[in-house]
Order: C-alpha cells, then sequence, then structure tokens
C-alpha cells in the first residue's frame, strides 16, 4: 500500500518526517504522536532521526521505520543528499521538517527533485531573527505554526500569508485520562499526603520562567500550610536553580526529565507555566487539562487559545510571578473554583486531541499532492485550525 486515508478524511503518505533533536521533548512528543495516529489510519509515515536519539527508539517501537540521520549542520550538503536519497527509497512526496535545522537539508533535497513538498512546523512564537530563517522559512511550500500567535511572527517576519497553515499541538487524551490515584502518584514520588503540590513541567531554560517564579515565592510562603513545589524537566539552568532553592530553603524538588508524567500530573493540585516569552502551543498546559488538574498561567504564546482566563484557567501577564503566586493561593483556598476549571478544562481539551492534529496535517498532506481544480498546482492556501477553531488565531487578550 502507497498510501492511505488519514484521520481527517485526506490522503496521506508517503512522507518523510525529519526530525534532529537528540533530546526528546515537546516537538518529539508531537512528532511521535503525529506518526502513531496517521498509521492508525492506514497513513504511511517514515522517520528521519539521529541515531540513537530517543525518538528515533521511541518511533521503531510503534513499527516506523526510521533511518539515521546526523546533520552535522544546516549547510551539511551529504545530509541533504540523504534526504532525497531515503525520500526515494520510501516513496515520498512530502518532506515534513518538525525542526528548524531539518529545513534547509528539506530545501535543498527539494531543489534537487522538484516533484518533493516540504511542510515546516513552526513551534515557538520568537520572530524570525536572521534573514536566513526568513528566506527559508519563506522558501517552504506550508509553513505549520502552531498557534495564532505564532501566524502572526511569521507574518511579520514576511512570510506570505497565503503559505501558513494554523495547526495547534495536540494532546493524547486516553493517556492523560489513565492516572494513577492521588494516593498511589504520590507514594511514587515520595510526596506527604495531606500537602498543597504545586508542579511546573518544562524544561529548565532562561526563558521557561522558573527563576523569577520561584525567586517570589519565600515572601509568600506563610500562606500555604504544606506547599511543595515538583519540578519534572531539565536543562541547563538546573544547577542554579538548586542552589537558589538551597539558599533560601524552598520546599522544591527536582524530578529531571521523564518520560511518562502521569504520575506528575496524577500528584498536583495545581499545574503552573510561568513561561516568559516562546511558548507556542504548551504540551504541559494540555495534559494538564486532560489530566483533570487546574492550571495557572504566564498569557504568553498560545495559551489563551487553549484555555480561557476564569473559565478554563487563571491566566497571568507574562513575568507577573507575584501574579502567578496569588493565583495559586486563590485556588489553595477555594476548592470549588478549582474543581469548575478543571471541568471547564476538561471539555474544552477535546478540541485539542491528537487525533485532531494528525486529521489537520492529513489535509495539509492531501492539498499538496493533490492538483487543485483547474489544472494548477497543489492548494496550500486553506486555512486549517487542527485543535480548537480558532479560525486561525487565537481569541485575543483574556479569551472572553
Amino acid at each position: 500500500m502507497r498510501g492511505g486515508s488519514g484521520p481527517g478524511g485526506g490522503i496521506v503518505g508517503p512522507v518523510l518526517h525529519l526530525n534532529t533533536e537528540a533530546t526528546y521533548r515537546g516537538g518529539e512528543v508531537q512528532t511521535l504522536g503525529l506518526l502513531r495516529e496517521l498509521a492508525k489510519a492506514g497513513g504511511r509515515g517514515f522517520l528521519a532521526a539521529p541515531a540513537g536519539a530517543p525518538l528515533a527508539r521511541k518511533a521503531a517501537e510503534l513499527g516506523v521505520e526510521v533511518a539515521s540521520w546526523n546533520p552535522r549542520g544546516e549547510w551539511d550538503l551529504a545530509a541533504a543528499w540523504a534526504v532525497l536519497r531515503e525520500a526515494r527509497r520510501f516513496g515520498a512526496r512530502i518532506l515534513h521538517a518538525h525542526t528548524a535545522h531539518a529545513l534547509t537539508p528539506a530545501l535543498v533535497a527539494a531543489a534537487l527533485d522538484p516533484r518533493l513538498k516540504v511542510v515546516a512546523t513552526r513551534r515557538v512564537s520568537f520572530p524570525l531573527r536572521s534573514r536566513l530563517s526568513r528566506i527559508k522559512y519563506g522558501r517552504a511550500h506550508v509553513v505549520v505554526a502552531v498557534s495564532g500567535t505564532i501566524q502572526e511572527a511569521l507574518e511579520a517576519s514576511g512570510i506570505a500569508p497565503d503559505r501558513i497553515r494554523v495547526i495547534h499541538s495536540g494532546v493524547d487524551l486516553e493517556r492523560f485520562r489513565d492516572l494513577p490515584g492521588r494516593d498511589q502518584a504520590r507514594r511514587s514520588l515520595h510526596v506527604p499526603q495531606g500537602a498543597f503540590v504545586v508542579g511546573v513541567a518544562a524544561a529548565l531554560a532562561p526563558h521557561k520562567g522558573h527563576a523569577r517564579f520561584l525567586s517570589a515565592l519565600s515572601p509568600r510562603r506563610g500562606g500555604f500550610s504544606d506547599l511543595h513545589l515538583l519540578l519534572a524537566g531539565d536543562g541547563p539552568c538546573r544547577g542554579d536553580l538548586e542552589a537558589m532553592c538551597a539558599r533560601e530553603a524552598l520546599p522544591v524538588r527536582f524530578l529531571g526529565h521523564l518520560d511518562d508524567l502521569r504520575a506528575f500530573y496524577g500528584s498536583l493540585d495545581v499545574l503552573v507555566l510561568p513561561s516568559l516569552s516562546g511558548e507556542g502551543s504548551p504540551g504541559a498546559v494540555k495534559e494538564a487539562a486532560a489530566a483533570g488538574v487546574p492550571v495557572v498561567a504566564s498569557e504568553v504564546g498560545g495559551v489563551a487559545e487553549i484555555l480561557r482566563h476564569e473559565r478554563e484557567a487563571l491566566l497571568v501577564p507574562p513575568a507577573d510571578s507575584e501574579g502567578l503566586w496569588e493565583a495559586v493561593h486563590r485556588l489553595a483556598r477555594d476548592s470549588r473554583l478549582r474543581e469548575a476549571l478543571a471541568s471547564g478544562a476538561a471539555r474544552r481539551i477535546l478540541e485539542f486531541g491528537m487525533d485532531r492534529m494528525a486529521g489537520a496535517y492529513a489535509r495539509l498532506y492531501a492539498d499538496l499532492t493533490i492538483p487543485a481544480p483547474g489544472g494548477g498546482g497543489p492548494s496550500t492556501g486553506r486555512r486549517e485550525t487542527g485543535g480548537g477553531d480558532t479560525g486561525g488565531r487565537g481569541p485575543g487578550p483574556r479569551g472572553g
């Protein structure tokens, strides 16, 4: 079989997915989820990724055929030739670059074989700062923005609007509904059963806002009877953050990278996203909503497109760490509000299932490979939201 009907009815495959990350973070979760959902519907997807990378291993375990691919930089011509070779071997007509560094080799391969179409997914809301970035994203056949705010940043950087499609990242709804009981989850993480537990699931990187958030805790500890913080994730800031917590005697535990976050979410009373910038469609917010955990978040990137203030979450202006803690304290005092927000988020998050995301990509792939009516080239200009129906853009500040 050379192709199949995707989750949204589009013709899928073969598609060669390209990912250059040696780590396993949000983008890799999305790449794997897309491969899995398309395969369920009979689509054929293949992966090129670094040998030994967690994504390559996990994809192989799903039965995806994986090609070892280790680019030595964006201008590694051997890497571009490898993409072309693997595309021909798999019979792929679409190259899907899931990382910025995968895009240049994909474009070079497509220049060598014009039958290939290039899709680039942009997952962060940072503007395209360099001329090279603007050129390469401008030459992709379609750039997928995972939120309306990323769409706006791309347009502001000069990317033609008719080359951009909005498809929100998805969440595995069933996985995060299947949580261990709270007592079991807390025992597994050595958390006291009666504690009020606040969690952050994010890479320990400067723009994620951990330092500002933790520095604002000391004067507010008296407002909580038995507060415990769990930080899931790793990164370059870990040493500095551990030193800060030791110096201030903050009740924080560093869990490091967790392959399975279900016990983490199962132990929480509140999930906080303290990010300062750069967020696209943050997975932690969607996972918490699926897990029934109330959310307090900085209103950055596409957060307000997923959960709306006072309806499904409490949203706070970026860099307002005091405001984050005030919102956490409000939830600690009001169990009814916690329940109402969690219930609203559980309903809202149904719009962001991984299957819906995969259906949106299937329609995109079909648009790229099926000639447009009238004998023209493939159709690429249709706007596709994939997750919540935002019409391509978010609901605006505070999302009423």
